[in-house]
């Protein structure tokens, strides 16, 4: 007849390998749980910003666009004045929306596009060409728009983010 008089080290000889089995089993339950909870917010907020910065490049492109002037609408530089106020609205809009998403390099570059555009859009309201030195403001804009573009690649974590091609990529002629 088997009895069940077991003593206390019988009892943890066999209910020790339980609790550490245990022990281990939640340990590393959690450490993989929450490194898919951080990969999964990483990932959510870095489609809204890739977004956002998408949206926020469109525009300044835009306005880039509209200080060339040879493409004015057809109502012409009133129409042309008026398209970049309403762009400017928007940029102010997405630079909010920057502000709660982007990292301060990002806010600085996003910063410094919305500053320059400002001032060429005051240069297209008071019909003030550029000085003689060039259109300062729109080459600022331009500078930091593609400060923009390289900050948000490196907050995106996208390989070799500070590579850039040119504006204008020379041209391989063929013979």
């Amino acid at each position: 007849m088997v009895t069940m008089n077991a003593g206390w080290p019988q009892a943890a000889v066999v209910f020790l390998p339980m609790l550490f089995g245990a022990v281990i089993g939640a340990v590393s339950t959690f450490v993989i749980e929450r490194s898919r909870v951080r990969i999964t917010f990483h990932t959510r907020w870095d489609a809204t910003l890739h977004a956002t910065c998408a949206q926020f490049a469109v525009s300044a492109r835009r306005l880039l666009d509209l200080d060339e002037g040879p493409s004015e609408p057809a109502g012409g530089k009133r129409d042309a004045v008026g398209i970049m106020a309403q762009e400017r609205r928007r940029l102010q809009v997405l630079m909010a929306e920057i502000r709660l998403l982007a990292d301060v390099r990002v806010q600085l570059a996003a910063r410094g596009v919305v500053r320059y555009t400002w001032a060429m859009q005051q240069a297209a309201k008071t019909d003030v060409g550029p000085p003689a030195g060039g259109d300062w403001a729109r080459e600022r804009a331009l500078a930091c728009l593609f400060e923009f573009y390289r900050a948000v690649r490196r907050q995106l974590r996208v390989p070799q983010a500070g590579e850039l091609a040119p504006l204008n990529p020379p041209v391989e002629v063929r013979q």
